[in-house]
């Protein structure tokens, strides 16, 4: 990977109204791993329900990329739950886990057991990796985050995504989960 440099924004998947308090989906309130300024971001759009997401989330190719170019990479999550009806809540389950600092935990949780995402499913991920379930249990009955998850799925749709997974790597959309030398080639 290599960094891109270039005299204009990324055209996607700039969030315009990051700096709009109204914003209920921030780009810098995502969860993400890596350095802000890192030189090259990965965007991915992805669903808890996602067969496709939790096949390429298991392959490794995430750990792949971190571990060969470390801080040069940041990567980003942000939720697009189009996959099945139970993928809202599942979505709105993980920002209540990222409001404890605990979001990866829950997405790997998740993704190692194949998106089993019944409300049953998320709470028992919860307790599993620590979450204060009081506080958990709070924040996914009152859809704290439910205008958050819409505003990201409506991100998607602005930016042409169909489906899941999608992402962006700067600029460049790579739809569908690819291999490391895909990523590698775009950035």
């Amino acid at each position: 990977l290599l960094p891109r440099y270039s005299a204009e924004p990324a055209a996607a998947p700039t969030n315009a109204n990051a700096a709009d308090s109204a914003d209920p989906a921030p780009l810098e309130a995502a969860p993400a791993l890596g350095p802000e300024m890192a030189p090259v971001t990965i965007v991915e759009y992805a669903d808890f329900g996602c067969p496709a997401c939790w096949q390429w989330h298991q392959s490794g190719i995430l750990q792949q990329l971190r571990a060969k170019y470390g801080d040069q990479i940041r990567f980003v999550w942000r939720d697009f739950p189009v996959i099945t009806l139970l993928s809202p809540k599942a979505a709105e389950a993980g920002q209540c886990a990222h409001e404890q600092d605990k979001f990866w935990e829950f997405h790997d949780l998740v993704y190692q057991r194949d998106g089993a995402i019944e409300a049953s499913d998320l709470q028992a991920y919860a307790a599993e990796i620590g979450l204060n379930m009081d506080q958990f249990t709070d924040c996914v009955t009152s859809r704290r985050y439910r205008d958050r998850v819409n505003a990201q799925q409506h991100e998607g749709f602005e930016h042409g995504l169909k489906g899941a997974p999608a992402f962006f790597v700067n600029d460049q959309r790579v739809i569908g989960p690819q291999r490391a030398d895909v990523f590698e080639e775009l950035a």
